[in-house]
Parts: structure tokens; C-alpha cells; sequence
């Protein structure tokens, strides 16, 4: 199962990189993320990481407010027209999505696109009955 690490973080200087320097001194590396400002100087840091586990144990000792949720992992092809190849896909698969980003897995040469969905188990029994396959976590972490 893949995992997506998720940390509330106030929006001020520095706040970022104390993230980043738990992770680093821990070895835990971090294969793509995105920032999202919530509102009044907060947001939302989610983290793909190769140790999703690890990092939000440590994360959660060092006082932080971090959550780890299930997300799907899809081989898109990374060529144009990839990603629309993929979400046509998920529509006639009937897959609704909250949030959506992708990874580059340049040294294979392919393109990933990760999903946070509201229910996984009813969402990979609709990728599995439509023939679309989901990454195993080996792939996706790169390692």
C-alpha cells in the first residue's frame, strides 16, 4: 500500500525546512510533495516519501500535526497526451479524486499519478475491474 505523509504547517519562514531536516537526518527521502496554503498563514505539506511509515512516526515525536492516508499510484505514460489518456481511464472507470499530483521516474522512464480518494477499497475495485494498474510501492518509492 502506498502512503502519503501529510503535515499541517504554519506558513512562515523556516517552518518548511525543520520538515525537511527531520527527514534528512533520518535518511528518509523525500520523491515528491506538494504545498498548499489553507488559509490564514496555515497549510497542507503532503509528502511522498520512501519511508512513509518512519517519517510520520518521527514527525508526530517532534510535535507535529501530520496525518498518513492511503493514496493510488498509477503508470501513466509520460508522452504527450499521457495524463489524458490515464484520466479518461479513471472517468470511465468511474473514479472521483479529492487531490491529484504526479512523479517523474526519469532512470525508467515513466510517469506516475498519485490520487487521494475518499473510499480505496471501492476505487482499486474499479481500476482492477477496468484493467488499470496499480503500482506496486517498490516503483513508486523509487527504491
Amino acid at each position: 500500500m502506498a502512503y502519503e505523509v501529510s503535515v499541517f504547517l504554519e506558513n512562515k519562514i523556516g517552518h518548511f525546512e525543520v520538515i525537511t531536516s527531520i527527514l534528512r537526518d533520518a535518511e528518509i527521502n523525500i520523491r515528491s510533495l506538494t504545498l498548499n496554503n489553507i488559509s490564514h498563514g496555515w497549510g497542507v505539506l503532503n509528502l511522498l516519501v520512501d519511508q512513509p511509515e518512519k517519517a510520520y512516526g518521527l514527525l508526530t515525536e517532534k510535535g507535529n500535526s501530520v496525518a498518513l492516508r492511503e493514496v493510488i499510484a498509477l503508470e501513466m505514460k509520460d508522452e504527450t497526451g499521457g495524463l489524458d489518456e490515464l484520466l479518461l481511464k479513471l472517468a470511465k472507470a468511474g473514479i472521483h479524486f479529492d487531490n491529484a499530483y504526479t512523479r517523474l521516474l526519469s532512470e525508467k522512464k515513466i510517469a506516475i499519478l498519485i490520487l487521494e480518494v475518499a473510499d480505496i477499497i471501492e476505487a482499486k475495485e474499479r481500476l482492477q475491474k477496468n484493467k488499470v494498474n496499480i503500482l506496486e510501492d517498490s516503483v513508486l518509492y523509487g527504491i
